[in-house]
């Protein structure tokens, strides 16, 4: 048997966590008042690969790039920040869906990643790309063989 990859088993617990999300919010009777509402939300995001990047892109309705922190941790992008919470001046918010407020995701990255990363914002979808890493496959030869 194999090693735990824990990076997999991080991504996994989130996704529980986004569907028992998913499950509550579909089985209890709708509210116009929030009983809880969470510290930090975890923004959805989509990764990729291509052969020379991971891309990796990040759903923040609202934000401004110098509301958002990127930071490369232990194989993983940390995603954090503020969105906006102002309703327009004069108005009041009829319903609430579009998450606001502290935001913080961890990011597990498949593959190694070096160079300069590149991050743009643009109609509120963050993207970051992050250049893989080179791996060059070296030849190990056997330098004795015993009986």
């Amino acid at each position: 048997m194999g090693d735990i990859d824990w990076r997999v088993v991080r991504e996994l617990m989130a996704v529980g966590e986004r569907l028992r999300e998913v499950v509550e919010r579909a089985l209890l009777p709708p509210s116009t008042v929030a009983l809880t509402r969470p510290a930090t939300f975890e923004p959805p995001v989509d990764v990729w690969e291509n052969d020379t990047d991971v891309i990796v892109e990040a759903e923040l309705p609202g934000s401004r790039s110098g509301e958002i922190d990127l930071r490369l941790e232990s194989g993983s992008l940390v995603l954090s920040g503020k969105l906006p919470e102002n309703a327009e001046p004069g108005g009041t918010y009829l319903r609430v869906e579009r998450p606001r407020g502290r935001f913080h995701r961890v990011v597990p990255l498949p593959v190694d990643v070096a160079g300069d990363p590149r991050a743009t914002l643009h109609g509120g979808v963050l993207q970051v790309r992050l250049p893989k890493a080179a791996t060059k496959r070296r030849r190990v030869s056997i330098v004795r063989e015993g009986a």
